[in-house]
């Protein structure tokens, strides 16, 4: 491996010489027979200005292929490279649904800048896409897809394949459509190959149809594709005109960010896009969104820290009970935030759950929390006995984080669900807010047993 890492190296230096030599002959023949996704990253290796020098070193057509290829972080860095008019001519070569989401991530300024160097048609096409609502099914959807009518046979999808497969992206499912346009049915390469060529398309077109409306959010149509195993959804309006196709490739990028989006709001970050998104960050950006939630939390450990004073007394008279306030307060935590992240994944995952569902969950929950808790309680009250030598310090420390641990369980599980019942994104009720609360609730647990039988400590 590391043999094979070496040569990749060495290959990429001799890229980088002639870079810095400005020898276009050079770098076309060593960069051009790189695999598209080592091209990628090679292109992000360069340094700012000798990525401006690849603009003149590679034809748009070229370039293209590699553009679509990137995340939306790297065309970033190429659109910041290249000149206006180079960028807006790669849109010729590229298909338009990755046109419009280059686009979705630009100002409103930097979008019409580009546009206003695109030809009149090409132009057309694009605004059309771009009146969607960002994020839905019409935002990402492909109009390059082959379909036929009822009538048609089997001879004539396979003649329409054959025509229009190297300007489509998408072969394998051909869709069949009424005189109006509607969605009637999908056929199938495999369909085409067993059956006759004079065969009815109409006879042999499968008529139990999933599709997705222009509307629905991307995330939904995501996790169609996803649990259907499809390679792509047919786009539909309200009256079943299909419009496009949304294909796995492209969903798949969607899964990835709203998994990258999902993650940063559990752990209470909101991340910007570009720059932010490759790390790129400054120490004060990074601060600066970080810092409102942790303000929250340092309000909401207040809490925490005024029942500690409302128990001084109790604390006072038996010291010991602080050695182990951190292990009440952490496996609270812990616990609940494994229940919020089971819970968080169940609902990003689209499963509606009935009532009953709901509350066979929470009694999952509950019983899973009091079996840990029984666990953790019984192992730490055989530390504590050994150590300290008082079994009704075991018995307190072991009941409260019984308790605690049984209830944290269900805190983390319920809470996500309450937040999305207020259509709120669940992923904001991240883990530092779940700790929070479950640190309270063991505190009060532990103290309020401490003070019932502090006459026996």
């Amino acid at each position: 491996m590391k043999k094979m890492d070496d040569q990749k190296n060495k290959y990429y230096e001799e890229i980088f010489k002639a870079t810095e030599k400005n020898n276009r002959k050079k770098f076309r023949e060593l960069f051009l027979k790189l695999h598209i996704n080592d091209q990628v990253e090679l292109f992000h290796l360069l340094y700012p200005e000798n990525r401006k020098k690849v603009e003149s070193f590679l034809e748009p057509a070229e370039f293209a292929e590699l553009f679509e290829w990137m995340d939306s972080a790297d065309q970033t860095e190429a659109y910041e490279a290249f000149s206006a008019e180079y960028v807006a001519n790669l849109f010729y070569y590229m298909k338009i649904d990755n046109v419009v989401s280059f686009l979705s991530y630009r100002d409103e300024k930097e979008r019409l800048a580009l546009l206003s160097e695109l030809n009149s048609a090409e132009r057309s096409k694009v605004e059309e896409m771009l009146a969607y609502e960002p994020e839905t099914a019409g935002s990402i959807m492909t109009k390059g897809f082959i379909s036929v009518y009822v009538e048609n046979t089997v001879q004539q999808t396979v003649n329409m394949v054959r025509t229009f497969a190297k300007e489509t992206e998408m072969v394998y499912y051909i869709y069949v459509l009424d005189k109006e346009s509607r969605l009637t049915g999908i056929l199938s390469l495999r369909d085409m190959i067993i059956h006759p060529e004079d065969t009815i398309v109409q006879d042999v077109m499968l008529t139990q149809l999933t599709f997705v409306r222009v509307n629905d959010d991307q995330e939904a149509v995501a996790r169609m594709i996803q649990d259907y195993d499809l390679l792509a959804v047919p786009v539909l309006n309200d009256e079943d005109v299909m419009l496009g196709i949304v294909t796995v490739d492209d969903v798949m990028d969607i899964l990835v960010e709203e998994t990258t989006e999902d993650f940063n709001e559990f752990s209470a970050i909101r991340k910007t896009k570009n720059k932010m998104e490759r790390g790129e960050e400054s120490a004060w950006q990074m601060a600066r969104v970080r810092m409102p939630w942790i303000i929250i939390l340092v309000f909401l450990g207040m809490i925490s820290a005024s029942l500690i004073n409302s128990f001084e007394e109790t604390l006072s008279q038996v010291v010991v009970l602080a050695a182990f306030i951190p292990v009440i307060m952490d496996s609270a935590g812990n616990v609940g935030t494994q229940s919020l992240a089971v819970a968080v994944r169940n609902i990003s995952m689209g499963g509606k759950r009935t009532k009953k569902e709901f509350w066979e969950n929470i009694l999952k929950e509950l019983l899973a929390g009091m079996m840990i808790g029984m666990t953790a309680g019984i192992v730490l009250s055989l530390v504590a006995g050994i150590f300290y030598q008082n079994l009704i310090l075991a018995f307190i420390i072991a009941f409260s984080l019984f308790i605690t641990l049984s209830l944290s369980t269900v805190v983390g599980a319920v809470i996500p669900f309450l937040i999305n019942k207020l259509n709120i994104d669940p992923a904001i009720a991240s883990g530092p807010f779940i700790t929070t609360i479950n640190d309270a609730m063991g505190l009060m647990i532990y103290f309020s047993m401490a003070t019932k039988l502090l006459h026996v400590l």
